[in-house]
């Protein structure tokens, strides 16, 4: 039995008809860039998540980099966030002219916030969170310790878009919010693409501005910055498909529930508490003899991938960081354990208990 990690093609083929439409609705009216296609977007994903604000950017990390600069982060100051995530939260603080500050992950394989308030000096401008595999960070403590020490609250949701705790969605809790729909994502355009949300207006009048390269009108510039927009093309295509998000999560949390309920005697999960609906944009594990694990699967036909097999703070990118250097035993522990297998629209419960069966098969 064959079982991709991910099959892109059958996810959009169902979206075929509907983008063509709107595709041709946009060419009629030549109107590509910042136009009412955007606007409808960015005011209905604000009204599903919760935030008065949204902004379509060019892509995730755009959206981290500008939406760090809206609070004021930059040179000298100090950022705490986690070595457990995609590059892209970290070298978004460095491309601000901050620097990061890494504290270790918890049994949620998210930032620790006993670890957080620990590290916060006199330097420590901001905390960048990462819901890392959709699974939701400790919000509420962390927010807590944020407000406490006068520090911004920055949520990464690349990977969790619709994650949940109790019924407040994740995206909702930071000073920003930063989005991406590349692909692989729960809501992926059909290329690159972000969007920054904020319940700060200040943050909101800015971001319209420094997304268009800081123009104020056609003809006026406030400040420099970059160009970084959501078209329309886009936005209409990651429109179409919002409205099926809730049911693509809840299918999602069911398959995760079925790897659970079937693997629980084998392997190890992240802890995840029960007020949280996580989107697992992937479904993780934690097991020994990955690398034997993974061999045997591939061999049977099974697709699995490993997130992330080099921790942040150990990238050459780091070396010279004096923060990389710090006790972060659990990521290292954790990153050699951690696999990932499928999960999503184009997996059936059949090939999960194949799966599953194959996996307590090797442990056997």
């Amino acid at each position: 039995m064959k079982v991709p990690f991910i099959n892109l093609n059958s996810r959009y083929q169902q979206y075929r008809k509907p983008f063509h439409q709107v595709l041709d609705e946009i060419i009629d009216s030549s109107q590509f860039i910042l136009g009412q296609s955007l606007s409808r977007f960015e005011n209905n994903l604000s009204k599903y998540i919760g935030t008065k604000y949204s902004v379509g950017v060019g892509n995730g990390t755009d959206a981290l980099i500008l939406g760090l600069k809206s609070l004021g982060i930059g040179p000298g100051d100090e950022v705490i966030t986690t070595p457990m995530s995609y590059l892209a939260s970290t070298s978004s603080i460095y491309l601000t002219g901050a620097e990061a500050k890494f504290v270790d992950i918890g049994d949620d394989l998210n930032i620790d916030p006993i670890k957080v308030e620990y590290a916060i000096s006199n330097k420590t401008k901001a905390i960048l969170v990462v819901h890392l595999a959709g699974i939701p960070a400790k919000m509420e403590r962390i927010k807590s310790i944020a407000d406490a020490n006068d520090l911004k609250l920055i949520e990464d949701c690349a990977q969790s878009i619709g994650a949940q705790i109790d019924d407040k969605f994740v995206g909702s809790y930071g000073d920003v919010s930063a989005i991406s729909f590349h692909p692989t994502k729960n809501l992926g355009a059909l290329g690159d693409g972000g969007i920054i949300l904020t319940n700060n207006e200040d943050c909101y009048e800015w971001l319209k501005k420094a997304r268009n390269h800081g123009h104020s009108s056609r003809d006026q510039c406030e400040f420099w910055s970059m160009n970084s927009r959501l078209d329309n093309i886009q936005a209409e295509f990651l429109d179409i498909m919002l409205k099926d998000l809730p049911k693509s999560l809840d299918q999602r949390r069911s398959q995760a529930n079925l790897y659970k309920k079937l693997l629980k005697n084998t392997v190890n999960f992240p802890i995840i508490s029960n007020d949280l609906k996580p989107t697992y944009n992937f479904f993780m594990i934690l097991v020994d003899r990955r690398d034997d694990l993974i061999n045997w699967l591939q061999k049977l036909g099974v697709e699995s991938k490993i997130h992330y097999p080099i921790p942040i703070h150990e990238m050459n990118a780091c070396s010279y960081n004096i923060n990389s250097r710090i006790d972060l035993c659990r990521t290292v522990e954790d990153t050699s354990r951690i696999l990932s297998l499928p999960i999503g629209p184009h997996v059936s419960d059949s090939q999960i208990n194949f799966v599953c069966e194959k996996i307590m098969e090797f442990y056997s």
